[in-house]
């Protein structure tokens, strides 16, 4: 890792174009960032995931600029910015709550950014309408004012508006929160489909799980101010490395009790919905499940079926309509490929 008598390695494209190197914040007596590591690779969609209060927003306003760590060093193109405002970082930043300026036209906020570095007024709305054009966003609104918009068109110009300047990177804070849920999957995939065209480093912070599962290069999970894994989304999702994780990610069978299967005194056995196999007739080294059914939750692609089998309560991913009926006996198979010893990071 990079020290502060390190030089500037900015020409060198394996250097990681954000990095934080053990980074401590806090409120008062709040630690709310505790010796947190992790780099943004060039040309990535990085998402920072974790629930409410995790430290998300923070560990993205430090990076911005916006505040400065209690310790730990921030770098940008392998040069310390530790204590770089945010003017001088050349990142552009979509707020939450989008922060557009009412009394602009689309296109006025678009080129803002530019007209203030000092770029000639029609250079700067031809780049923000190269950029509105982009992001897909009709050309009949650009002469309108923001708040006679909807909510995805907002969110368009927001992007278009961090973007139109040329940023070293985008960090984005929430920027879907406020909408429904059919339009962030539509604006989630168009903002993947910006970030490939445009190559640009982005990080993004969500607490949508599944959010951040399909739209990742890479994954940054965040828990009380802790980083508890980084990495490919199939990585965090198939192998994490803590039970709070495996559950976080989504619906799991976390098998921890002792002796039962495959899961030995003081270890968690990650089993995923998907992973079981309707049946009662299993191959050597299956285990064979058999119980009533407690419920079942239609999900349109599957049903969720939770039924108690083995002295546990398990979850099951089950396409199709033959579903059974609460009460009624579901037979099931444990594979023996299948499951994640989460604590000891290994197939059972």
């Amino acid at each position: 890792m990079m020290n502060g008598s390190a030089p500037s390695l900015a020409a060198d494209e394996t250097v990681p174009l954000l990095c934080l190197e053990g980074v401590s914040f806090s409120h008062g007596s709040h630690e709310v960032l505790h010796d947190i590591s992790m780099r943004l690779q060039r040309g990535a969609l990085t998402t920072l995931l974790g629930p409410s209060g995790s430290g998300k927003t923070t560990l993205l306003q430090i990076l911005g600029g916006h505040l400065k760590p209690f310790r730990g060093t921030v770098w940008l193109d392998g040069t310390d910015a530790t204590h770089l405002p945010p003017e001088s970082r050349g990142l552009g930043l979509v707020h939450q709550h989008l922060a557009l300026f009412p009394h602009l036209t689309v296109e006025r906020n678009v080129s803002f950014g530019l007209e203030v570095r000092g770029k000639p007024i029609a250079f700067a709305l031809e780049k923000a309408r190269a950029t509105l054009q982009l992001v897909d966003l009709p050309s009949d609104t650009w002469t309108r004012r923001p708040d006679s918009l909807s909510g995805g068109q907002r969110q368009r110009v927001a992007i278009a508006r961090a973007l139109a300047f040329g940023p070293r990177a985008l960090l984005l804070d929430e920027p879907f929160t406020a909408l429904d849920r059919g339009l962030r999957q539509r604006l989630g995939g168009e903002l993947k489909r910006i970030q490939r065209e445009t190559g640009v480093t982005t990080l993004l912070v969500t607490h949508d799980q599944e959010e951040a599962l399909a739209l990742s290069d890479s994954l940054v999970a965040l828990r009380e101010g802790r980083l508890v894994q980084a990495g490919p989304p199939a990585e965090l999702y198939q192998r994490p490395r803590d039970p709070w994780l495996a559950g976080f990610l989504g619906e799991a069978n976390l098998i921890t009790r002792g002796g039962f299967l495959r899961a030995e005194a003081g270890e968690c056995l990650l089993v995923r919905p998907e992973e079981l196999v309707p049946g009662d007739q299993p191959d050597s080294g299956d285990y064979r499940l058999q119980g009533p059914v407690r419920n079942v939750v239609f999900r349109g692609a599957d049903s969720l079926v939770t039924f108690e089998a083995a002295g546990l309560v398990w979850k099951m991913a089950l396409a199709g309509t033959e579903v059974p009926r609460p009460g009624e006996i579901m037979k099931a198979i444990l594979p023996a490929t299948a499951g994640w010893n989460v604590t000891r990071g290994c197939r059972p």
